[in-house]
């Protein structure tokens, strides 16, 4: 299981994904990962910031119109001849554009440096927006003022079906006990009229079919045959017309299709960015402050996967000349939440994204390294004990001065006085290394061992012992206790076995006094 899933950052940007406007923002959201380049944190962390004060004061950014039109604009870069469904996608997208420049002017109040240098990037194709707006309508339909050749083939086939009209008119009129229906139809482009079938020969023209029952022809009479045959000749003309049309407007849209294509990433990039600004204001999540010292300070943090109405909020801070933190308390009572709140921000902040609390400070940290949970495999043949050691040697081996350590139940697993030594002793290279170091536990030993050293900051999660209930509230300087007693006997395990457990306990204390 990598970091971030143990830590669910996947989770994370599941939700933020929501927030993106179209495709490729939602794309670009799903291909995020922490990264560990100061220059990087810096720059995707800066548009957040900006993004997000941006949000807070004047509402989302517009995306409306654009959509990936990615193989539109590759199309038309190759000469291939668009739709016009396909170049009004191209205006949209224009007009979308113009958009998120519009936007940024009004955003003047708020600094938003790196922001306005991203957009600046943009380019507004105007005159491509003006010119396929005059040949298309709302619906991708070329209009009459496309071409002045369009609107006088259009204007005679007006005159042409007018034409049709009356003298379908005429002969409806004319021939009323042989007609059956009224209304002209079309049959292959050809204005016809149903008549009785008995009769379909008499007229002359042509006979373009039954009716389903067989009682009745459709015919083009001799007097509709010159008016038809205008209107298709007309009909093919506009045909070849729109096609000339369209091809022009695709080599409008050739001429700007690769800027349009380095204008859709950028609005990916900003999709990407003020989702997560949205989902920033949504959480009521700031920035966080990066600094090149090491110390982590959280103000009034919480877990955002947890339900608001029931989460607790903590502080946390961790500063020199302490870089471990021993988190103790009984099981259940919130040692890995805590755990998990600090990694999972450090990953957040490194993926430019706001963090659930109300302030926030962080150091540059080259990696972060995370033993959370029970990583045991079938098929690697790993047991819970061994899956620990595993990360915990890769620790040893690769963690360095600049490295964030988060360990869950440190030297769990295995034999209780191994696994506190062993744990002393990880915990002793880890403070060798220097590195930034989080984790829990509940073992007695590694209590005593953090009170002996300056460098190593206690801290508990507390424990209701009237309700025998988790508070999940932390707390600097104290160690907890497992409470695993009181909790046994809360939820029914007979009398005998605890006070059996307790001589036990006591006993072994004796045992390790002598």
């Amino acid at each position: 299981m990598s970091v971030e899933t143990s830590l669910e950052l996947n989770v994370i940007l599941e939700q933020v994904e929501k927030y993106c406007s179209f495709s490729m923002g939602k794309e670009k959201v799903q291909n995020t990962v922490p990264s560990f380049e100061k220059l990087i944190i810096q720059r995707d962390h800066s548009l957040m910031k900006e993004a997000l004060e941006a949000v807070v004061h004047y509402g989302e950014m517009p995306f409306g119109g654009i959509t990936d039109i990615r193989e539109i604009l590759i199309n038309a870069d190759k000469g291939r001849i668009l739709s016009g469904s396909e170049c009004l996608s191209e205006i949209r997208l224009i007009q979308g554009i113009q958009g998120i420049v519009n936007y940024e002017k009004t955003i003047s109040e708020v600094e938003h440096k790196n922001l306005q240098e991203l957009i600046d990037t943009l380019t507004v194709h105007r005159k491509t927006e003006q010119y396929l707006s005059r040949c298309l309508n709302e619906y991708g339909e070329v209009t009459d003022n496309a071409s002045a050749e369009l609107h006088g083939i259009r204007s005679a086939l007006r005159h042409a079906e007018s034409e049709i009209t009356s003298a379908a008119n005429r002969f409806v009129a004319s021939h009323a006990d042989q007609v059956v229906d009224s209304i002209v139809t079309y049959r292959s482009g050809r204005a016809v009229i149903l008549v009785k079938a008995s009769d379909k020969n008499t007229f002359g023209g042509m006979v373009y079919g039954d009716s389903a029952s067989g009682q009745a022809s459709y015919i083009e009479p001799a007097s509709l045959i010159g008016p038809n045959n205008r209107r298709q000749e007309l009909a093919e003309k506009e045909k070849e017309e729109i096609h000339r049309i369209l091809n022009e407007c695709s080599k409008e849209i050739r001429a700007v299709a690769k800027e349009e294509i380095a204008n859709l990433d950028t609005c990916a990039i900003l999709d990407a960015v003020f989702a997560k600004a949205l989902w920033g204001r949504e959480h009521n999540a700031c920035a966080a402050v990066l600094t090149n010292e090491k110390e982590i300070y959280f103000k009034k943090a919480r877990h955002p996967l947890i339900d608001p109405q029931k989460v607790v909020a903590n502080d946390y801070h961790l500063a020199s000349p302490q870089k471990v933190l021993l988190i103790t308390g009984p099981n259940t009572g919130g040692k890995t939440v805590s755990l998990k709140v600090i990694g999972l921000f450090v990953l957040m902040t490194y993926c430019g994204m706001p963090v659930t609390c109300d302030e926030a400070v962080l150091p540059f940290f080259d990696r972060v390294f995370a033993d959370i949970g029970d990583d045991q495999s079938v098929v690697s043949s790993l047991s819970s004990f061994s899956a620990h050691i595993s990360k915990q040697a890769e620790v040893a081996k690769e963690a360095t001065a600049d490295s964030l350590v988060l360990l869950d139940e440190v030297g769990s697993g295995t034999d209780p006085k191994e696994g506190e030594a062993l744990a002393i002793a990880v915990l002793n290279e880890l403070r060798k290394c220097g590195c930034m170091t989080i984790c829990t536990t509940h073992y007695d030993r590694l209590k005593l061992y953090g009170k002996r050293h300056a460098d190593v900051l206690l801290a508990s999660v507390q424990f209701d012992m009237e309700k025998l209930v988790p508070t999940y509230r932390y707390v600097e300087g104290l160690t907890g206790q497992s409470n695993a007693f009181e909790v046994a006997e809360k939820y029914g395990l007979p009398d005998p076995i605890i006070k059996y457990a307790r001589f036990l306990k006591d006993q072994a204390k004796t045992e390790e006094d002598i």
